[in-house]
């Protein structure tokens, strides 16, 4: 409703949703389990599914790589998008780069129709292939020209790519923060979609909050929502309608503002994104606006980027896909923003931050490793900051040189 009313035509074309599975499984007793978001996407009014360009059965096609070849087709297929909604940004800047990669091989696939696919649409190829003897290389934007609106996670991890999102769009397409939400419950509703200002779902869930200096304490302080203080940073404890009692979820939000009496909410972390080497204290978004500072200027910034914690090393590496810098300020711009970690690193505590740089595609790599693993697609979330000994990617097999 906010983002009907704040973006004209938003829901005025089709919409392209990108989902995991409704149902990834059942259970012994022959109880489905799967995502929540392929169960919303299902459940949806008639109205908006009718807008809908992928079938809900793709989603649930268990071949990766043929799931999304078949997402970029039905996408690439129709021309009146106007809404673009999925969680995670990464997820659109593998289509943007398949659409470029797979470009020939998509065209077949529109013009000849088949199985799973999109039914054949000669005219759309010929447009598509004029637009790439214009252009070289597509953008969403030229793809689809009445696309009013993206939402997605801009906040935590996800916040490193939306840079590289825009540069796919036109000025006047929005990018919506799509709200605090877990497969265990929605966190907030985002009210203002220009401020990505979200309110917490005090209707539906008991929230109580740990502020961060606090937790790991014997004693700590919990504190309502009237109590939260802006720019201030807590963990979350949540109780909800469908039975989670006290549920700690590990993740760490930040306190915007206020909308009336309530204060706004976003999702800053998980907690599992810190490290402690020898008292320095560093959380994952001091990695990120540090190797955001440091490649600010840079013509090619970083795809993906990970620190590795070692503690048996006293020191941190830095993997970043992007090409190599003779100058990269990744350690000055964190010896600023954390004063322990410049004290560890001028007392010799903390040993020089080593940078690697990995070879294009090592992103997708790790994310294929990470489900090979055992973590679902829909609920996959990069975490840029890990201790060496939980990090089992082999990061040596995609270093350049």
């Amino acid at each position: 409703y906010a983002q009907h009313k704040t973006i004209d035509g938003v829901y005025a074309g089709k919409i392209l949703a990108i989902v995991s599975p409704a149902v990834e499984g059942h259970t012994d007793a022959g109880t489905p389990y799967g995502s929540m978001s392929g169960l919303v996407y299902e459940s949806m009014p008639s109205y908006l599914r009718a807008q809908y360009v992928v079938p809900a059965e793709v989603f649930a096609l268990t071949d990766y790589e043929k799931k999304y070849f078949l997402i970029a087709a039905y996408a690439l297929a129709e021309q009146n998008i106007s809404m673009i909604a999925t969680a995670n940004p990464s997820t659109l800047i593998k289509i943007a780069h398949l659409i470029n990669a797979k470009f020939e091989e998509l065209c077949s696939c529109i013009a000849e129709g088949g199985e799973h696919g999109p039914e054949a649409n000669p005219n759309r190829v010929a447009q598509l292939k004029a637009l790439m003897q214009e252009k070289d290389e597509l953008h969403f934007r030229d793809i689809w020209p009445a696309l009013k609106a993206i939402t997605t996670w801009t906040g935590g991890s996800c916040s490193t790519l939306i840079p590289k999102l825009r540069t796919q769009l036109s000025e006047t397409t929005c990018i919506v923060e799509m709200g605090y939400l877990a497969s265990e419950f929605r966190g907030s509703i985002v009210l203002d979609v220009t401020k990505h200002e979200g309110i917490p779902t005090l209707h539906e869930n008991f929230f109580e909050f740990v502020h961060v200096s606090e937790w790991g304490n014997d004693n700590y302080n919990t504190h309502l929502l009237h109590e939260l203080r802006p720019g201030e940073h807590y963990y979350v404890i949540v109780t909800t309608q469908t039975g989670l009692y006290r549920y700690f979820i590990d993740d760490i939000i930040r306190v915007e503002g206020m909308y009336n009496n309530t204060p706004t909410i976003q999702f800053v972390q998980k907690g599992k994104g810190i490290t402690n080497i020898t008292g320095e204290k560093l959380y994952q978004s001091q990695v990120m606006e540090a190797v955001h500072k440091a490649f600010e200027n840079n013509s090619e910034k970083p795809n993906f980027f990970m620190m590795r914690a070692d503690e048996y090393a006293q020191g941190y590496t830095l993997y970043v896909e992007c090409p190599p810098s003779e100058e990269c300020t990744v350690e000055a711009e964190l010896m600023a923003l954390n004063i322990e970690y410049r004290a560890k690193r001028n007392s010799g505590r903390l040993q020089p931050l080593q940078i690697r740089y990995v070879r294009p595609g090592t992103h997708e790599a790790y994310k294929a490793h990470c489900l090979s693993n055992g973590q679902r697609e829909g609920q996959f979330k990069l975490l840029k900051l890990q201790y060496s000994k939980d990090c089992s990617f082999p990061f040596s097999e995609h270093m350049v040189g």
